[in-house]
């Protein structure tokens, strides 16, 4: 089943009311640098792949991607003058995956942001959450540029009315 905004907005009013759209606040400049933290990191040249293990933290401005283990793919295209998020095309995360951005996160089993098209899609039990309200199921899908995506695999969501008391 695939989930949209249009339907969301059309089958539930009240959410509609608190919150535009569940992607919307993903929106993202993903031409920025990107910053990694981690226990470890082990690079292999010939294959490009930079792997950074425990409590692994990217970061690209209010971007935050934490997981036990993140795999980072280099463009072996470009050149050494690409000053683009340091020529790193994809990024694959595994174990504990959190995706946060401050006002909405995702979790789920895995992750892959594709930086070049600035595409995340998650697996394994994904849950999104926007303040109080909560959507989950099998696999995410976000464009960062666009500010739209999915979520499909048996999709629950629990949206939370606004308060005509003011939360009172």
């Amino acid at each position: 089943m695939t989930l949209g905004l249009a339907v969301l907005a059309a089958a539930l009013p009240a959410a509609a009311q608190t919150a535009n759209s569940p992607f919307a606040s993903f929106k993202h400049d993903s031409t920025l640098p990107i910053e990694v933290t981690s226990e470890s990191l082990s690079v292999n040249q010939t294959r490009k792949i930079a792997t950074f293990s425990g409590k692994v933290v990217a970061g690209q401005g209010t971007l935050r991607l934490t997981a036990a283990k993140i795999e980072i793919h280099y463009d072996a295209d470009a050149s050494q003058s690409d000053s683009q998020t340091g020529r790193i095309r994809l990024m694959k995360a595994t174990g504990g995956v959190f995706l946060s951005n401050g006002s909405e996160a995702a979790e789920g089993q895995w992750a892959e942001y594709d930086v070049i098209k600035g595409i995340i899609t998650m697996g394994g039990n994904v849950l999104l959450t926007q303040g109080e309200n909560a959507i989950s199921g099998q696999s995410l899908w976000i464009d960062l540029n666009a500010g739209i995506g999915k979520i499909e695999g048996r999709v629950k969501t629990v949206f939370q009315p606004a308060r005509k008391d003011g939360g009172n």
